[in-house]
């Protein structure tokens, strides 16, 4: 059974679609590992999780994309000094779905009790202030480990969809 870290509770039970038990623990205990070192903005740890290969393509919610996870760890770099994480936010509704050796993890509420300090003099972004965003996750296993190898993170909205009778 997967410890969830406090703070990072997901709203519901999550949804597995396929893969062993063990490729279903293993893929959401990466996911809570991933949320936990993501906040602190730990690189070394993010370098445990994630593929190195150049050619990962990673989506974040500032709207720029990065090659690699060299090129993602920059990202960290530059907000490490700027940002701190003062409160971690809960999970929305978790999906893992495994196909073979590749799985795709879905949190479509990731954050929305997050709270973050901005201690920079310039203007604070939008994601320290909306720190509310879906997260999705592909995964690959390398011989017998899952691997990160494409990040997409976006803000989400509260409320029902605009087919729903909400908002544009």
């Amino acid at each position: 059974m997967v410890q969830v870290p406090a703070g990072y509770e997901a709203a519901t039970p999550p949804i597995f679609s396929g893969g062993s038990k063990a490729d279903q623990e293993e893929l959401l205990a990466l996911y809570y590992r991933f949320r936990v070192v993501n906040d602190a903005l730990d690189g070394k740890a993010l370098r445990e999780l994630w593929s190195a290969d150049s050619e990962n393509v990673f989506f974040n919610s500032n709207g720029h994309t990065y090659y690699g996870l060299d090129d993602w760890l920059k990202i960290w770099d530059h907000y490490r000094p700027r940002m701190q994480a003062l409160k971690p936010g809960g999970s929305g509704q978790i999906r893992i779905i495994v196909k073979d050796s590749m799985a795709v993890i879905i949190d479509d509420h990731s954050g929305h009790t997050r709270v973050r300090k901005w201690m920079s003099a310039s203007s604070t972004p939008t994601i320290v202030e909306n720190a509310c965003s879906r997260v999705t996750l592909v995964c690959l296993r390398d011989n017998t480990t899952w691997r990160v190898i494409h990040a997409h993170f976006s803000v989400t909205r509260h409320g029902p969809r605009p087919d729903q009778g909400g908002n544009e």
